[in-house]
């Protein structure tokens, strides 16, 4: 069996190009399922801003539920701002390893920190594994129990010899809230539609909006809030756009995480 990897990652995003680490978790994952007598892993990289769990925590839900290759597919993840303790932390400790299994058959493992499987509708449990021993746990500690993952994915997640306890205290989907920015600078959010949204205010900057049923809805230069193209299981997130233009920009550069402030 070939698996796909997504590794998701807060590697590499205030830089613009591709970090080094991404290439060492890769290296290290070859090398763990090589021990597993396991098929190279195919892999895709995604850089998420730094210690932002929010776009994390997206990210994985949209790249995991939208899957068709079922238990070939496992994402993996790592944003670990380590804001669990915000006192000294020894040998390098940080939040835990999480894992989770869609209907789908795909499986999710990665740190368990702020939102990071809030976008995630499923049973979440701990992960068998070190939380402690080095700075860079995503290559010197996690790539066994991924690779570990792999070895069972065609036997019961139950089953799995490195399945802890079930998670209770995942926290909800923050509400109206900016959880992905994309290339155009349209910003993905968790806003329901609401017949009374006149304005929003982002950064303490103020704009009108319209809202529609799609995004082109307006003519050019209009701002809109409309379901997007994200989404899963017939939820589509919602999108501030500025058709012809860049919504980012317009509000100065917000970022994943950035509460909006709704007006009618």
């Amino acid at each position: 069996m070939t698996f796909y990897i997504d590794f998701i990652a807060d590697y590499g995003a205030t830089t613009g190009i591709d970090d080094l680490a991404f290439s060492e978790v890769n290296r290290k994952l070859a090398e763990e399922f090589s021990k597993q007598s396991l098929d190279f892993p195919m892999m895709k990289n995604l850089s998420v801003r730094p210690f932002n769990t929010v776009e994390t925590g997206f990210a994985v839900a949209q790249l995991a539920y939208n899957s068709t290759l079922g238990k070939q597919h496992i994402v993996y993840h790592n944003t670990a701002p380590r804001k669990d303790k915000l006192d000294a932390r020894l040998n390098n400790a940080g939040e835990f390893l999480a894992v989770t299994e869609l209907p789908n058959g795909v499986r999710i493992i990665g740190v368990f920190g702020g939102y990071t499987f809030a976008f995630i509708n499923a049973p979440i449990y701990r992960v068998k594994c070190a939380d402690a021993g080095s700075q860079f746990r995503s290559r010197d500690v996690f790539p066994p129990c991924v690779a570990s993952l792999a070895k069972h994915a065609n036997e019961p997640l139950s089953t799995w010899e490195l399945l802890g306890d079930q998670i209770t205290d995942v926290p909800a989907v923050p509400k109206n809230t900016i959880c992905s920015i994309d290339g155009y600078g349209n910003l993905k959010t968790t806003i329901a539609m609401d017949a009374n949204i006149r304005s929003i205010v982002i950064k303490n900057i103020t704009f009108p909006v319209v809202q529609g049923q799609g995004i082109f809805a307006v003519p050019d230069g209009q701002l809109i809030l409309a379901p997007g193209s994200s989404g899963w299981n017939g939820k589509r997130f919602t999108e501030v756009c500025l058709r012809g233009g860049s919504a980012a920009k317009l509000f100065e550069q917000p970022v994943p995480g950035d509460v909006i402030t709704l007006l009618g």
